[in-house]
């Protein structure tokens, strides 16, 4: 990205408005109106508004609506101003961190080699077997935070396994020879073996099991 590109503003033109000293303004930031007093020298003259001692850009008109919809070094750069100020002044009105102009930066940056380079190597690590061992070590035993199950819940209430997925879970628990606990206790070859040798009744006492599940296993004759 150019530096031109990182400074650009994407929601103007800015003009700087028409102000005598003496004026009197709102400022949105300060929620207060503040008396003209003089002008700033940045790319784009701003008038400054003093309260009491207090003196400071006005925030009104245009550039409130740029503080609200451009990048931080963007305003930064045209108003003469640190970016400490920006981020006070988006608290004020309630501008999230990420704004319109901001997350066109980043995803600007992160179209960049540099930043392609960067997401291979995380790619990379996180499928390291030494750093997932690591992380699964550091985790066993602690319990998920309620805020994090809730979320979980919330995430899946509602939702249904699909087939595929189903599919999957198959079969991992026939690889693993797992037995669902819905159909009881696993029947041996001994237990088969008497089944079919002897009567069901019998069969019934030796494998203390039910005569419904004997006839079920018995094969047909």
């Amino acid at each position: 990205m150019l530096p031109s590109s990182r400074i650009k503003l994407l929601f103007g033109p800015y003009i700087t408005p028409r102000v005598r000293l003496g004026d009197v303004l709102f400022d949105e930031a300060r929620d207060c109106e503040v008396v003209v007093c003089g002008l700033t020298d940045a790319q784009l003259p701003w008038p400054i508004g003093k309260v009491g001692r207090a003196r400071s850009l006005v925030v009104f008109g245009v550039l409130a609506e740029a503080v609200r919809k451009e990048s931080a070094i963007a305003v930064c750069h045209w108003w003469g101003i640190t970016g400490q100020t920006v981020m006070k002044w988006r608290k004020a009105l309630g501008v999230p961190v990420t704004n319109e102009g901001t997350h066109r930066l980043r995803s600007e940056y992160f179209g960049e080699d540099w930043a392609a380079d960067a997401r291979r190597k995380a790619h990379a690590k996180n499928s390291d077997p030494a750093r997932r061992a690591k992380i699964s070590a550091a985790k066993l035993g602690k319990p998920r935070p309620w805020k994090v199950i809730k979320k979980l819940i919330e995430a899946k209430t509602g939702t249904k396994h699909t087939a595929e997925a189903k599919a999957k879970m198959s079969a991992a628990q026939k690889a693993r020879d797992a037995w669902p606990p819905k159909a009881g206790r696993a029947w041996t070859a001994e237990e088969d073996e008497l089944v079919r040798t002897l009567p069901a009744a019998k069969a019934a006492l030796a494998t203390r099991r039910t005569l419904g599940a004997i006839y079920c296993t018995r094969p047909a004759k």
